[in-house]
């Protein structure tokens, strides 16, 4: 299980976003308060922006987000309309590394998840394994199971017209591939620079927390509210929502 929060509207700082709330990404590392599983988020973690000529950029490190001595400067310095952060607490077996620390980038996508296929053992690795072109498989670089959520959504990219198509097709591969006796938990959050697309979503399993907050020029998303001074609205489960920079613009049932 992992916290994950993202951020869309004005330009706001890194530490604007991820060390000045009251509840921030960094305390939610250390004491969430809403994990279904665990209690530390201690596996490294990840930032993604989109830097001044509309790309995205990444930075990870495999250790506690509160062990990070470079994160006060990059805090100060780094500036963003667009934000996304993932810390992790790692599934047994899934190793603490770069590759598998989140969020993902790739094509301008980025893509952060909160939750698990359990078990992911190699017959649920095999049945994705087989959804995947040839191209898509060789680019999965590490081992965890968000990883491999996230090739399956570049896969279904390419045969749909947009994001929220895209997920929904996945979620459609998921059920067919996971049996009663898998359960999944998945909660993403997914920008492609423009918009915001998350999900609070399960199969055989109770929804992880998410919430979101809508404000004049800008909206929030993350496991547990960030603040207490603005409005967290609780998303709806099993449910897909397409946000703009302050509003929601499409809402669907998974």
């Amino acid at each position: 299980m992992c916290r994950l929060a993202a951020y869309l509207g004005s330009e706001i700082s890194l530490s604007q976003f991820l060390l000045e709330p009251e509840h921030s990404l960094v305390k939610q590392a250390w004491a969430p308060q809403e994990m279904q599983e665990g209690t530390l988020n201690a596996d490294g973690y990840g930032v993604a922006w989109l830097a001044n000529d509309n790309r995205p950029c990444t930075y990870k490190n495999v250790l506690p987000i509160w062990s990070d001595t470079n994160l006060d400067g990059l805090g100060r310095s780094l500036k963003s309309g667009l934000w996304l952060a993932n810390v992790r607490s790692a599934t047994p077996g899934q190793g603490i590394s770069e590759a598998n620390t989140q969020p993902f980038e790739q094509d301008n996508l980025i893509f952060t998840h909160n939750g698990f296929l359990k078990p992911f053992d190699k017959n649920i690795k095999a049945a994705l394994l087989d959804i995947l072109s040839n191209e898509i498989r060789a680019e999965i670089n590490g081992n965890s199971d968000s990883l491999y959520l996230y090739a399956l959504l570049q896969q279904q990219l390419l045969k749909q017209n947009s994001v929220p198509d895209a997920i929904i097709k996945m979620m459609d591969k998921l059920k067919s591939v996971c049996t009663d006796q898998v359960t999944a938990l998945l909660n993403l959050v997914i920008s492609d620079g423009e918009y915001l697309y998350a999900c609070r979503h399960t199969l055989n399993g109770n929804c992880p927390s998410l919430y979101y907050s809508l404000n004049d020029d800008n909206v929030k998303i993350a496991s547990e509210p960030l603040t207490s001074n603005d409005e967290w609205t609780a998303f709806p489960e099993n449910t897909l929502i397409s946000f703009n920079h302050s509003s929601v613009i499409n809402q669907t049932s998974l």
